[in-house]
């Protein structure tokens, strides 16, 4: 069971941000759904590409599986917490300005 630890751990992080993701959707219509399910796939990669860098720089045989797993869950999450300020930059850039 303490085997699948680390894969619960990446499993979550998935899960999680796929959740905030869809909660954070503006409608429930199909598009936007695999459009939540795309940008979860997305962020997901983010994390996947930190921990790559922490396996490259310790080698396979070093590696610690617990250790990669918590890097791809502060990978995926730093990746959400990315895009959802950009989302919100955005959406404050297309609100029409009354002081006109």
């Amino acid at each position: 069971m303490l085997a699948l630890i680390p894969s619960f751990i990446v499993l979550a992080s998935l899960l999680i941000t796929l959740i905030i993701m869809i909660s954070r959707a503006p409608d429930r219509k199909a598009a936007t759904i695999v459009t939540s399910i795309v940008m979860t796939a997305l962020c997901f990669v983010g994390g996947m590409l930190t921990s790559a860098m922490y396996t490259r720089a310790v080698g396979n045989e070093n590696a610690n599986a617990y250790i990669i797993s918590i890097l791809v869950a502060i990978g995926t999450f730093s990746a959400l917490a990315i895009y959802i300020k950009l989302d919100q930059k955005k959406k404050l850039g297309q609100q029409p300005n009354n002081s006109d």
